[in-house]
């Protein structure tokens, strides 16, 4: 039987509802979301304006309403029949986003902040998940991203549409322009000496630094590796070692120098490694504020100044100069990866099966890195450098970094929603996040100084410090030209055992006399290579924190 289709009769429901939506053009809509961005998205934004231009409303005002035009250039671009409503959209989602981790922990989405995203994983980013975001994200950001396909949009025929939309754009480039041209003196002033102004602009940043983003992953897609160290070799001292040698490296994660008792932190938070007879840097700069920019500097031969991602991606690093030295270079992980610094000579990932215990609430601690430790030292039979990635601090969850019984600083923030705990609760969690670092080295000393299978020293750098509210900061990777203290002055400290500083003929005074001198992340790979004895040219004897300490000097 035929389906004959029956109109809807007038005044009925779809009538009525088609009659509530109101008909816009696409400027119109274009400026009521230019609007809404700019005014409600846009905090952080009007807080930095506001200090800035403070005493001169009018400055305030023409800037406001030049970052107003630039947003409807922004939207203006996207004005295209079937692209227009989705990308509006995400866009004002992007916004809403951007804004709650601005508001909440003063943090400014840059590319470094959105290579962070790229590479998180679920279980790390579950924790910025809260209720407060959620609830902010749907009001702020999906709510309004439905509405834009409420209105009805009354397009301008085809070929009229064809003139005006670039039309469109290039007057209001000019208007951009026009307005900063009235005081651009002013205004390049503000934009060059306060960066985080334009910084915390929605949606601006966040799609430029997703755009500078895209481009450095393009640039360094499919990209040859140079070689480094191939003539890396063993030198006299490792060759003669009557034992394996191996060196741990245990790389920290957000733990800050602020709060680490051995860099005299008014709180005893290293209790047990100062009973060990250590080497400790009390000065120490990162070469970044996020793992995905600091940890593949610490491995590669490039300084801070030098270093970037794409000639980081186009060079080997230390573990490959360890691997043409013929040692076995491993690498165990208990965060977020190896950021391919393990590309070519392989990765392990701590998982549950391998530790239960360690394991039992959900995300493994560190202590699951200590059998993996007992099991290297009990099988290996060559000279060997174990990286131990550790999950250390990550916040903003510090409580799950660390089991109960460690809980001494109370009371002590157990959520991840900061809005939710007081500063001095925040504190203590991170503090007691330190405080178990602290024992999961111990008890790796103690591991190493029990067996006589291997001569062993270790080797604690974290990855970058944390924010806990100074100024209005929180967590990690803000931008270099504003990061804190508290985000690059890391923990670093060696220990050798007696074996090792015999066989390696280590001078561990003069190591101990280098400390008080200022040392940073450019210092690792050198180093690294100067206290394993590997000859190689690779090595700059300047950076090597064992250059000239051998108690005996070899030819």
């Amino acid at each position: 039987m035929t389906q004959i289709s029956v109109p809807a009769p007038p005044g009925s429901l779809p009538d009525r509802l088609a009659a509530l939506r109101p008909v816009l053009t696409p400027l119109a809509f274009n400026a009521i979301f230019a609007s809404y961005l700019v005014v409600v998205l846009n905090g952080t934004f009007w807080l930095k304006a506001n200090r800035i231009f403070a005493g001169a409303p009018g400055d305030i005002i023409t800037f406001g309403a030049a970052i107003w035009a630039l947003t409807f250039l922004i939207l203006s671009l996207v004005t295209l029949r079937g692209l227009h409503r989705p990308a509006v959209a995400l866009i004002v989602i992007t916004a809403a986003v951007a804004d709650y981790y601005q508001s909440r922990f003063g943090i400014l989405i840059d590319r470094e902040m959105i290579q962070n995203a790229m590479l998180t994983t679920v279980t790390e980013s579950k924790h910025l998940i809260t209720a407060d975001f959620l609830l902010h994200i749907g009001l702020f950001g999906l709510l309004p991203a439905a509405l834009a396909f409420w209105p009805r949009l009354r397009r301008p025929p085809l070929l009229r549409g064809l003139w005006q939309w670039p039309l469109t754009i290039a007057l209001t480039t000019t208007l951009v322009a026009g307005l900063l041209m009235t005081d651009f003196k002013t205004f390049s002033a503000a934009v060059r000496e306060h960066r985080d102004m334009l910084g915390a602009y929605q949606p601006g940043a966040t799609l430029g630094a997703l755009s500078r983003y895209a481009k450095m992953q393009f640039r360094s897609a499919n990209q040859t590796v140079a070689p480094l160290g191939r003539d890396a070799r063993p030198g006299p001292l490792l060759a003669a070692a009557p034992k394996p040698v191996l060196t741990v490296i245990f790389v920290g994660e957000t733990a800050r120098a602020q709060n680490f008792g051995l860099d005299g932190y008014a709180r005893d938070t290293t209790p047990e490694l100062r009973g060990h007879d250590l080497v400790n840097f009390p000065d120490v700069t990162s070469c970044g504020t996020s793992t995905a920019v600091s940890l593949p500097c610490m491995f590669s031969p490039f300084a801070t100044d030098d270093y970037s991602q794409t000639k980081f991606l186009g060079r080997e690093n230390l573990l490959d100069v360890l691997a043409h030295a013929g040692l076995d270079a491993r690498w165990v992980d208990n965060n977020t990866g190896d950021q391919r610094i393990a590309l070519r000579t392989g990765a392990t990932r701590i998982d549950k099966t391998m530790d239960p215990a360690a394991c039992a609430m959900g995300e493994c601690t560190d202590a699951a890195l200590l059998p993996i430790l007992a099991r290297t030292m009990a099988d290996m039979t060559g000279d060997t450098v174990l990286v131990l990635h550790m999950i250390g601090s990550h916040g903003p969850a510090y409580h799950l970094r660390y089991p109960p019984e460690f809980e001494r600083f109370t009371p002590a923030c157990t959520t991840a929603d900061f809005a939710r705990c007081t500063t001095d609760e925040i504190v203590n969690a991170y503090d007691n996040s330190i405080l178990f670092t602290d024992h999961v080295l111990s008890q790796a000393i103690a591991l190493m100084t029990a067996q006589d299978h291997v001569i062993p020293a270790m080797i604690y750098m974290s990855d970058h410090g944390e924010s806990l509210g100074e100024g209005g900061l929180y967590l990690h990777a803000a931008p270099m030209f504003m990061a804190p203290d508290t985000q690059r002055k890391v923990p670093f400290l060696m220990w050798f055992s007696e074996p090792f500083k015999a066989a390696l003929k280590l001078d561990q005074g003069c190591i101990a006399r280098r400390a008080a001198t200022p040392v940073s992340h450019d210092n690792l790979f050198h180093t690294v290579l100067g206290l394993m004895d590997i000859t190689t040219t690779a090595r700059d004897p300047a950076l090597d924190l064992t250059s000239g300490c051998r108690l005996q000097v070899t030819q």
